[in-house]
């Protein structure tokens, strides 16, 4: 038997349970939705009625429905470019809705589908070659953490849920709310969860740990060598000195034994040169 304890895993935190439960949330919203504006209108016109009123969901669905099969799992990064140029059209409807009806909740329906778009931006795009090629490690939004991003999703969230459930005066709306509040808060936790694997559970082949653990090992054996440089250098500059100055000792001492040679050479020619003048003199006189 392996020694290994396999982990028990909530749910909250089970990339595959919350991807599950946003296809049910997405089918159950649709069928809902549509179950309450039931007409007796043709076939076709009814499934069109589907795709105008839950063109949003559906994509989505099929976002989440790939991720379950081979080729979404071998195009991960394909469909996440997908999914966040989704949100990108989203937010630039919802922007325009603002534009035409501005009130609370088209206000913050658009902000809720900013968040979303930075949120799955900042979190998709991480170690990709976008991510490297436009620096988008050095931007602001990049400076929040994963919880924060989590937490101010599901604030606006539930800020939105109320401004809804007081405007609407029906049944229908109010389901519809709640099926639409679930669906956001399950696709934050998605995208947390995603987050959270790229930040610290990630594995390399040659090395184990998190991203940050191995930003601080590179610190810290960065910070070591730039030390030892730093002591080394400072090493060979006492070394230099010190040689410098025993050169320039030595260099005295030798410039003073020749100044003291030749100052006695001086002194015994000038003797020399002296007795020579007494000796001649002298001979001199004894003519």
């Amino acid at each position: 038997m392996s020694n290994k304890i396999k982990k028990i895993t909530n749910w909250y935190d089970s990339g595959y349970v919350i991807s599950n439960l946003i296809i049910l949330i997405i089918i159950v919203t649709i069928i809902c939705s549509q179950s309450f504006v039931v007409t007796r209108d043709s076939s076709i016109a009814f499934f069109g009625s589907i795709i105008n009123y839950n063109s949003i969901y559906l994509l989505v669905l099929v976002y989440f429905v790939l991720l379950k099969v081979k080729i979404g799992k071998r195009y991960f990064n394909y469909l996440n470019l997908f999914l966040v140029f989704l949100y990108f059209l989203a937010s630039v409807t919802s922007f325009l809705t603002v534009i035409q009806s501005f009130g609370l909740k088209t206000l913050l329906d658009f902000v809720l589908n900013l968040v979303i778009l930075i949120y799955l931006f900042h979190t998709m795009f991480r170690d990709t070659r976008i991510w490297k090629e436009f620096k988008l490690g050095n931007s602001p939004f990049n400076e929040l953490t994963n919880d924060m991003y989590f937490y101010v999703l599901i604030v606006i969230c539930l800020f939105t849920l109320a401004v809804k459930l007081i405007s609407t005066v029906y049944i229908s709306g109010v389901i519809l709310s709640l099926l639409d509040s679930i669906y956001v808060v399950l696709l934050g936790r998605y995208i947390y969860l995603y987050r959270d694997y790229l930040d610290y559970n990630k594995k390399d082949i040659d090395n184990e740990g998190n991203f940050d653990e191995i930003k601080d090992n590179i610190h810290e054996i960065t910070t070591d060598i730039s030390e030892k440089v730093e002591e080394v250098t400072k090493e060979v500059d006492e070394k230099i000195d010190s040689a410098v100055e025993k050169v320039e000792e030595v260099t005295k001492d030798v410039n003073e034994k020749i100044d003291n040679a030749v100052e006695k050479v001086t002194d015994n020619n000038k003797k020399e040169t002296t007795k020579k003048k007494k000796t001649t003199s002298k001979k001199k006189e004894d003519k």
